[in-house]
């Protein structure tokens, strides 16, 4: 299944970043006409250490502080001020070799981390809260945790809808939930026009959650997931 916003956006998105990241530098007489960058909003939400659990054993992965940044580097056409939405979870356990490596899936040691963020763009939603809550399903997309299908190839996480991954092809940055780690610190960022978010000159209202594993669903349950209960963390 492909997308076909998902794929025209990330082909924009990849002009853009190599055009920023080739030549120029000081001296080459270019002038910048670009837009003035929106100001980044960001929030921060932090939690007790050692609440997580591992009921089927393994590591008893422990988020410790969730960072959301909202912030504007395209200047799309569509007039977004602010199109790109970046996570930082921050950890107890240091998770520098805790993913599966790129391209294979999240097994069933208990000792490798699968981490979803869930996301909530306003609409009607599919995924549910940490309460597990039949009635309380209020996010739209969320990245595969690295077992539906695999962590991607590129090192980068599916983002999934309701039907499945909404891009399914080669390495595509703009329509995946592109991934680093560095230390405690898993970050994952979206592109929220991949997203079909659509606000203007204002900031959008977007809400996420983050569940972790640490094997398979059917193996083991979740180590940890914020914000507990039916709650959400306001990423605006």
């Amino acid at each position: 299944m492909q997308r076909s916003f998902a794929l025209t956006y990330a082909l924009i998105v990849s002009a853009v970043w190599f055009a920023g990241c080739s030549g120029g530098g000081r001296g080459s007489g270019a002038i910048s006409s670009a837009p003035t960058e929106p100001p980044p909003i960001t929030t921060t939400q932090s939690y007790p250490s050692d609440s997580a659990t591992a009921a089927g054993g393994g590591t008893a992965w422990d988020i410790t502080q969730v960072k959301t940044t909202l912030y504007g580097q395209f200047h799309s056409a569509s007039g977004n001020a602010y199109d790109t939405l970046r996570v930082d979870v921050t950890f107890a356990q240091d998770v520098s070799n805790a993913l599966p490596a790129p391209g294979q899936s999240l097994d069933t040691s208990g000792t490798e981390l699968g981490m979803i963020v869930r996301i909530d763009t306003g609409s009607s939603g599919y995924y549910e809260t940490c309460s597990e809550s039949p009635s309380s399903a209020p996010y739209q997309y969320e990245s595969d945790a690295g077992d539906d299908p695999s962590r991607l190839s590129d090192g980068n996480y599916s983002i999934l809808d309701d039907v499945g991954p909404i891009y399914t092809g080669g390495p595509n940055p703009g329509a995946e939930a592109q991934t680093t780690v560095s230390g405690h610190v898993i970050t994952q960022i979206f592109f929220l026009e991949t997203l079909g978010v659509e606000a203007g000159p204002e900031a959008p209202d977007i809400k996420i959650g983050v569940t972790t594993f640490n094997g398979t669903f059917e193996a083991y349950p979740a180590t940890d997931c914020v914000p507990a209960g039916s709650g959400e963390i306001s990423a605006g």
